[in-house]
């Protein structure tokens, strides 16, 4: 099944599939399209937050697989993927959002090819807004995001793993509010996601004062951070991690202390309970089966380790945040 989209604005994507199968208006804000059975089970919502700001939520199961032409004119776009996957092109560029993880793109006069699986249920967020709001959002970083976004035009990047992020995520999906104070609450859970997903590339645009690195030293450190976070339910030895780096053990370590104010170990440590954290509040997993997907033998020492980073037992930890 394929359908060709032409959004004009941020909410044209929304509207133009609300052409194809009708919508439903709950509030003045909100608009929400139930799949006709021919097309699959399950329904696609919408909250317009303000004029240029939008999110998305599709909770569906297809009966053939889905193929999307996207005509976007100016958007950026933070997608996050509950469950199911899906992958497509931007500008030639092939890429995947698989469960759990999430992207950023930022796209002018573009098209967007996406390919959804059938008879597997796919639940996404879509955050869909213009630049201009990203910049004004964040007015005093201006500068540095005007040339991100002249740097990054066309490109999806990962937003990282973090559980803050993965946490903000949900609760923008599960607002416990309705009508103005519900708007309210999406547009604050917004900009912490915005904050969150920028994390890491404003701190990496940032110059390294001082340091002995070299500028490919420093590329190939963030490389390897975020091989870390693909590869943490399998973690690479520090010698494995060396080689796919070319760098040397020694400059990895010393290397990776300087940039990131850790060790490498620590990273990995930390990524791990985070990673742990997220499957036991998502409710996948319990605690012995969280340790054990991330690589602890043994549970004990998964509880302990997550004792001293977070303050407390892990169970203690869920039961808090439910």
């Amino acid at each position: 099944m394929k359908q060709i989209i032409q959004s004009r604005n941020v909410h044209g994507y929304f509207d133009g599939l609300a052409d194809l199968y009708g919508s439903n208006t709950v509030t003045r804000d909100e608009q929400r399209i139930v799949l006709p059975p021919l097309v699959g089970e399950g329904a696609i919502a919408r909250m317009k937050i303000r004029p240029g700001v939008e999110v998305v939520a599709s909770d569906m199961t297809l009966e053939e697989d889905w193929q999307l032409c996207i005509e976007e004119d100016k958007l950026f776009e933070i997608t996050y993927c509950f469950s199911g996957r899906s992958e497509g092109y931007l500008k030639g560029c092939h890429f995947i959002t698989r469960e759990q993880a999430g992207s950023a793109y930022s796209v002018e006069d573009s098209e967007v090819r996406v390919s959804i699986d059938s008879k597997t249920r796919h639940q996404c967020l879509e955050i869909r807004m213009t630049p201009e709001q990203v910049l004004d959002y964040l007015a005093d970083d201006c500068a540095r995001l005007e040339s991100w976004f002249a740097q990054e035009a066309g490109k999806i990047r990962p937003i990282g793993d973090s559980l803050a992020l993965k946490r903000a995520v949900h609760d923008l999906a599960a607002s416990p509010y309705r009508g103005a104070l519900k708007r309210l609450y999406m547009e604050s859970k917004i900009m912490e996601i915005i904050v969150l997903a920028f994390e890491e590339p404003m701190r990496g645009s940032e110059p390294v004062r001082g340091t002995w690195l070299k500028k490919r030293d420093i590329e190939r450190l963030h490389a390897t951070k975020q091989l870390i976070v693909d590869c943490i339910e399998n973690p690479l030895s520090l010698k494995e991690l060396a080689r796919a780096a070319e760098l040397n053990e020694s400059k990895l370590k010393k290397g990776f202390k300087e940039l990131f104010g850790m060790t490498v170990f620590e990273y990995v440590r930390d990524r791990r309970l985070e990673k742990g954290a997220t499957f036991m509040l998502t409710g996948q997993m319990n605690v012995g089966e969280a340790a054990v997907a991330v690589g602890y033998s043994n549970p004990s020492n998964f509880s302990a380790a997550f004792r001293k980073k977070y303050g407390c037992k892990p169970i203690q930890y869920v039961k808090d945040r439910r």
